[in-house]
């Protein structure tokens, strides 16, 4: 063979080989979502009286105006990826973080660079295995159903957040089935993110650490070990109908093993939880004329407590005042919470409009509730991006001061509804409208106008 026609032919080889590959590696897709607005956050002074709670933190007024990310949806960057291997079997992975626009920092997930999304996938003929970090089964529920996209004003969220392991879990394993209309999916961790004790940023005065606690889905909280503490299951069934129904439903279980709750600031324990399970059933209906969304969720949740562990100083932490020091613990039982959420969105050319309302309660323990509305706005300058405006409130009504151990000086308490103090007890990443949070037995007064950009 003369050296030319070597030459081309190997030249033709390569080409072959690069082909190949290309074809191989069926799609690597670049996706993202921006959301940032000027925000104005105005609370009502608060009322903790007669409970532990500081008033710095849950009761003192305030008003706060500035930019703010993740209003009306939350920002995120992410690649995708999926490889044909041919016979019905596909290699796919997601890598997806979060980032500020206010700062540029990266944001949620207590700043991990993929701490939305980091998963490889196997699908087969017979259904798909994920292994990594993903959302809860019962995210998608949620996700399916609102006729807003799970942002810090979507308030057919309020049950979902109520425990941030209904939202991500660290080390899950899923199966995913689809045919026609129907999707489930079956998940397991064996520590989806509780570390040796829960507590809150926002009560704790420097870092968080493995011996102050951690929110419950913290950074490090997903550390596997022999104990059961964060072991968690998920189900997820959706049926979409082809004249615009869409009925969904999810169940979630998380165990605790006892793990203690209490601010690391006050160097005792509310109580310790056990187990944490939850269900959701919610519908979307699409009016096919018109294009209007009207969709409804509901949710019910039980924290089961063991005995409380206030007459225990926590480990590893300063004692407090003499006078302060607690002397006996006081059992508050298993922990319900029911949340109902109803939303409707209605477009009008380039418009569109709608409301949320939604009504979150203990149905024991404090007996606090929330009650809250949001008006959208939208205006679609095309697919992609569209300036919004949202305005709303939320009244809390802190309900009874529920002992939980006794001290020299009387009892030590808890009050409010579930939003402001599952917050403060380190159930909830970010608190209500984007990190705003709620204070205890007070309105608190939203109005956002922003931009939101997808690519």
């Amino acid at each position: 063979m003369q050296k030319p026609t070597l030459i081309k032919a190997v030249a033709l080889a390569v080409a072959a080989l690069g082909a190949g590959a290309a074809s191989a590696q069926s799609s690597l897709t670049i996706y993202g979502n921006l959301d940032v607005a000027y925000t104005n956050v105005n609370k009502k002074q608060g009322d903790v009286s007669g409970t532990v709670l500081p008033a710095a933190s849950f009761a003192a007024k305030s008003t706060v105006s500035g930019i703010t990310s993740s209003v009306s949806s939350v920002n995120a960057l992410g690649f995708r990826g999926t490889e044909d291997l041919g016979g019905g079997y596909k290699g796919n992975f997601v890598l997806e973080g979060q980032m500020q626009l206010d700062t540029g920092a990266q944001s949620g997930q207590d700043g991990r660079m993929w701490g939305r999304q980091a998963f490889l996938g196997l699908t087969t003929p017979y259904g798909e295995v994920r292994l990594g970090r993903q959302y809860a089964p019962m995210f998608y529920t949620f996700a399916g159903t609102t006729v807003e996209a799970l942002g810090g004003a979507d308030l057919q969220a309020v049950g979902l957040v109520l425990n941030n392991l209904q939202v991500r879990q660290d080390n899950q394993v899923s199966y995913w089935l689809k045919a026609g209309g129907f999707t489930g999916a079956v998940s397991y961790s064996p520590n989806a993110g509780a570390a040796t004790r829960i507590s809150s940023a926002r009560t704790v005065n420097g870092s968080i650490t493995s011996t102050s606690g951690q929110i419950v889905g913290g950074v490090s909280a997903g550390t596997e070990d022999d104990t059961e503490r964060g072991r968690s299951y998920g189900l997820f069934l959706n049926y979409g109908f082809p004249f615009g129904l869409m009925l969904s439903g999810a169940y979630n279980q998380n165990d605790f093993a006892g793990t203690p709750i209490g601010p690391a600031a006050q160097a005792f324990d509310y109580f310790r939880a056990e187990k944490y399970k939850s269900f959701a059933l919610a519908a979307k209906y699409t009016v096919p004329s018109t294009g209007t969304v009207i969709s409804g969720q509901w949710h019910e949740g039980e924290l089961e407590t063991s005995a409380a562990a206030a007459g225990t100083l926590a480990t590893g932490l300063p004692a407090p005042a003499p006078a302060t020091l607690p002397t006996a613990g006081v059992n508050v039982g298993d922990i319900k919470t029911r949340t109902f959420s109803l939303g409707v969105k209605h477009p009008i050319g380039n418009f569109s409009v709608g409301l949320q309302l939604s009504r979150t309660e203990f149905t024991n323990f404090t007996e606090g509730k929330d009650t809250a509305f949001m008006l959208i706005g939208d205006y679609n300058f095309s697919k992609r991006t569209r300036l919004y405006i949202r305005a709303g409130q939320m009244k809390d009504d802190r309900g009874n001061a529920t002992a939980f151990g006794t001290t020299a000086a009387g009892n030590l308490a808890l009050a409010g509804g579930p939003f402001p103090l599952l917050t403060g007890l380190g159930n909830l990443e970010t608190p209500f409208f984007s990190g705003g949070g709620a204070h205890i037995d007070a309105k608190t007064t939203v109005v956002a106008i922003g931009v939101r950009h997808q690519f």
